[in-house]
């Protein structure tokens, strides 16, 4: 349930700069400092603050007419807004059959800054790992999940470099991985392989297979996992199960116009 609005907690400054972007429309395209402070009703001198902060941020864009249009953060935001709603709509029927023909927890996460947030998740009855069961909005580490093994292997180098440099690595359980050499080899193994396994690195009896979601463009945009209890992880149906969690992560992937050439994509 949101939080209830509380009219102390409306921030006047806030509101004005959402006040400038909304003055945009298909038909206003671009407006002078001016035009902006007349239709507000408000002088220059208070105005020119919030212009410069919209600007610095990329949300306002200013020309050599010292005209200000909308900036290209905000077609940034809305496509990452648009991706998430995307994967989700698309991936809820596999996870659905994936978490019923191996009696998994299925979900679904995205890298959150140095964290995985989980999207989706589908239960896959009393035969699956009922730990963590309301996960949706939950944020958990990355370094010790399968789902943001998955994510943080396929950043491009540069990218993952600056990620797991900050990472706190933090010993969650005897098996979480506290080194950054040993994470930094885990990733290139995962890459290589294509899927991400945790046995016990989150929490004790819990184990998590995890496959890259990839877009039309071929770029690693969310993982799916199947979260089962660890004895499960060690004993001879594992094959099985990684094979499950990475055909619903290329069907979904299919769908969301990702063509792999020549197999799996490295």
């Amino acid at each position: 349930m949101a939080e209830e609005l509380k009219p102390h907690h409306f921030n006047q400054s806030l509101d004005r700069g959402l006040r400038i972007l909304d003055l945009y429309s298909r038909e206003t395209d671009s407006l002078s400092a001016k035009e902006i402070a007349d239709r507000l009703g408000i002088g220059a001198t208070t105005l020119y603050p919030f212009l410069h902060t919209l600007v610095s941020h990329g949300y306002l864009e200013v020309n050599g007419s010292k005209r200000y249009r909308l900036g290209l953060k905000l077609l940034e935001r809305v496509g990452e807004i648009e991706r998430v709603y995307d994967v989700r709509a698309v991936a809820r029927e596999q996870m659905t059959k994936l978490s019923r023909s191996i009696a998994a927890n299925a979900r679904l996460g995205v890298l959150y800054g140095d964290e995985v947030l989980y999207l989706e998740q589908e239960e896959g009855g009393p035969a699956a790992n009922v730990i963590l069961r309301e996960v949706v909005g939950l944020r958990v580490p990355s370094y010790c999940t399968a789902l943001g093994k998955v994510l943080l292997a396929f950043l491009p180098d540069e990218d993952q470099a600056r990620v797991v440099g900050s990472l706190a690595l933090m010993r969650i359980t005897e098996q979480t991985i506290s080194s950054r050499q040993r994470l930094l080899d885990e990733l290139r193994a995962v890459r290589e392989r294509g899927y991400a396994l945790e046995v016990e690195e989150l929490q004790p009896g819990s184990a998590c297979v995890g496959a890259p979601i990839r877009n039309s463009g071929g770029r690693v945009i969310a993982s799916i996992s199947a979260s089962i209890f660890a004895s499960r992880a060690r004993g001879e149906e594992l094959p099985r199960i990684v094979d499950a969690v990475m055909s619903a992560a290329a069907e979904i992937s299919s769908r969301l116009g990702h063509r792999a050439a020549g197999g799996a994509e490295k």
